[in-house]
């Protein structure tokens, strides 16, 4: 391995990208990825949406199973044994009721902020757990505010708690921090997900006020809007002590999510290979549920049309158990949100359901004052914050070095055990037994193609070099035209024809207009369908590679890959044989966040999350650190590999030390295979 800071610069006739006449596809070729993600996720969505049950039984063993499977998706594991640690920071008094400021232990070392909300009188009373949405002032928001004194006005005990990631779980305590792009890809590579995380925080919320002498423990209601009506759905389905639940503006299908626009939170690995929503729905059956849409809600994954596909199934379940009053759903003529339609209907419900009053229609709530959100803050100032309130950042690379350490500690490889599991990691599927290779028009001396292998589309241009039989294939995320003229200079030096494609999703194959930053909306779509991203650029890559030997004659074929697309040549190398060479240009070293990544880390809501910015979500992959590193893969290709400005995870060069301790580490590792 060779570590190269700076790349020269080369005369070269090939003009700077990108450039008119080099784009060569049309608008119906163009669209042929989204229209890939849609069909797969409605052919998925057919196959497993939910049937009717026609016993309790086979209701219970199906919800035994789901559960199960959903847990292996989370990542995480939930201990009741653990001490819940409650400690208090002080109680507001309130005409009626009171408010106190609270943390509690989670998993081991990890702290839950939250505001408990008790009315005046000896109790027992029932409660309800309240989980808030993407707002940025997390607990303290004025929907969430308003939504909790409404329910402990009505006598009801109300725990209201922050998710990972927000607010006073923010890196930054008190700023606002996005979770749902990069971050929460590197939660993944843990192997663990922000929904399993959320699911373990609301376990352990439940258990705390089980834990409370004046509330019942077999009325406990949830519910919460948007990201926190998700987080609702989860807790109800996994948790069978959660008697009442409500989401609001969260419920549709999965087969919308895949694409519309959801956050990292909202995803779940491989999802729609196994359930639907209504599969998710079934497992609170036969409790109380009730659904909150909205009218004029701007997000379609939540429309009205959306939640009846996943409702509708669900309610011939409760009908098949003779129980039809304990499902329902409203429709407030508001837009996204915690509105107040949605408070009164919840009201109703709740009071209906945990206390047995009315019959669960909306009912008017009250009017009081919000508190302003420094009376309500757990840290002031904020460095008063214990250690014991991990963020994200601290998670990641904690979690990151145990598994790191676990990886340096194995005795010895199988290399093909390893491989399976790396091909399996990414979801890479095999090529089909034929491609089709279709050509256009040469412009300036680059001749133009595309290549049609299964269900991808990869349009590529090809510079034909002096030296014969010689091909590198040079890949950047974000399509060839992205490609400097420095970089192309420097690869077709020693005389190769270069291929230079755009592999799926990037370039003249991406969206218009991606939400959620670069590559999110394709790195979170193909998971729910069962595929990665770099999955399916590793799949377009070993295409080109068979292409070039057989349609271009290449005895000799190298790789170069630039930013995330430097772990795909890296992965590809690791899995196949018969290439040459491999370059990697300013890629990561690894996926680890290490003590510079934590201190470094600063927020910046929804658009990019690490200081230096230079990598999307594209690098994540699900149980990545699990399985190993970027140095573990190295260690696998047995190719030679030639470094230019390699990285840490949050893109800072390395220094020749620490690239020097990366290499040892690739030595090492190839001493146990």
């Amino acid at each position: 391995m060779e570590i190269n800071n700076k790349v020269k610069v080369w005369n070269f006739d090939l003009p700077p990208f990108p450039r008119e006449g080099l784009f060569h596809l049309d608008m119906s070729e163009h669209c042929q990825v989204t229209r890939l993600l849609k069909w797969e996720a409605s052919r998925l969505a057919h196959v497993n949406q939910l049937d009717v049950f026609e016993s309790a039984d086979k209701l219970k063993k199906f919800q035994k199973n789901l559960r199960k499977k959903l847990w292996e998706k989370f990542g995480v594991s939930y201990d009741p044994a653990l001490p819940l640690d409650v400690r208090s920071y002080g109680k507001i008094q309130m005409p009626g009721y009171t408010i106190e400021k609270l943390i509690y232990q989670s998993r081991p070392g990890l702290y839950v902020t939250g505001l408990l909300y008790v009315p005046e009188g000896k109790g027992p009373s029932p409660a309800v757990l309240q989980m808030h949405g993407h707002n940025p002032e997390g607990k303290f928001g004025l929907n969430v505010q308003q939504t909790s004194i409404a329910l402990v006005q009505n006598g009801f005990v109300c725990l209201t708690v922050d998710a990972i990631g927000a607010y006073e779980r923010a890196h930054q305590c008190y700023n606002t921090e996005y979770h749902g792009n990069t971050l929460g890809g590197h939660v993944m590579n843990t192997g663990e997900t922000l929904m399993g995380q959320q699911v373990v925080d609301n376990m352990r919320g439940i258990d705390l006020l089980r834990s409370l002498k004046y509330v019942l423990k077999d009325k406990i209601g949830a519910t919460g809007a948007s990201g926190g009506g998700n987080q609702t759905m989860w807790l109800a389905a996994m948790d069978e002590r959660v008697t009442a639940a409500m989401p609001v503006v969260s419920v549709g299908s999965f087969q919308s999510y895949v694409y519309g626009m959801n956050c990292m939170c909202e995803l779940l690995p491989d999802g729609l290979t196994f359930t639907e929503i209504s599969g998710v729905l079934a497992l609170i059956a036969p409790r109380f549920l009730r659904i909150g849409n909205a009218l004029y809600d701007c997000n379609h994954d939540f429309s009205v049309a959306e939640m009846l596909k996943s409702y509708h199934p669900v309610e011939r379940i409760y009908w098949s158990l003779g129980i039809p009053e304990k499902i329902s759903f409203s429709v407030a003529d508001r837009v996204h949100g915690y509105s107040d339609r949605q408070r009164e209907s919840a009201l109703g419900f709740f009071k209906y359901a945990l206390m047995g009053v009315g019959n669960g229609n909306a009912l008017p709530e009250p009017n009081a004052p919000m508190l302003p959100m420094d009376e309500l803050k757990l840290f002031d100032p904020p460095s008063s914050r214990p250690k014991e309130v991990a963020t994200l950042p601290d998670l990641c690379r904690r979690k990151g070095e145990e598994l790191h350490n676990k990886m340096l500690a194995v005795k010895s490889f199988s290399a093909g055990a390893e491989r399976r599991k790396l091909a399996k990691l990414l979801r890479l599927r095999s090529l089909p037994g034929s491609m089709k290779l279709s050509s256009y028009a040469e412009v300036s001396g680059v001749k133009r193609y595309a290549l049609t292998v299964g269900d991808h589309l990869l349009p590529f241009l090809y510079k034909e070099g002096t030296v014969k039989g010689k091909i590198r294939i040079i890949v950047h995320p974000e399509g060839k035209g992205e490609l400097s003229a420095e970089t192309i200079a420097a690869a077709a030096a020693d005389g190769a024809s270069l291929i230079m494609p755009d592999l799926f999703g990037t370039g003249e194959t991406c969206q218009q207009a991606p939400c959620g930053g670069l590559h999110h909306q394709y790195f979170r779509q193909l998971l729910w369908i069962g595929r990665s991203l770099m999955g399916e650029w590793m799949y377009g890559i070993s295409a080109l590679i068979r292409a070039a030997k057989k349609n271009f004659k290449a005895k000799e074929v190298d790789l170069w890959g630039v930013k995330e697309c430097g772990m795909a040549v890296l992965f590809v190398g690791a899995l196949e044989k018969g290439i040459s060479s491999i370059t990697v240009e300013n890629a990561p070293a690894s996926l680890r966040f290490d003590d510079r990544t934590v201190s470094s880390f600063k927020s910046n809501p929804f658009v990019k999350f690490l200081p230096n910015g230079i990598y999307s979500v594209a690098a994540s992959q699900p149980g990545f650190l699990c399985w190993g590193d970027i140095s573990l893969a190295e260690a696998l290709s047995g190719t030679r590999v030639n470094w230019i400005s390699p990285r840490s995870s949050d893109g800072t060069v390395l220094s020749q030390e620490e690239f020097s301790a990366y290499c040892q580490e690739v030595e090492t590792l190839k001493g146990k295979f």
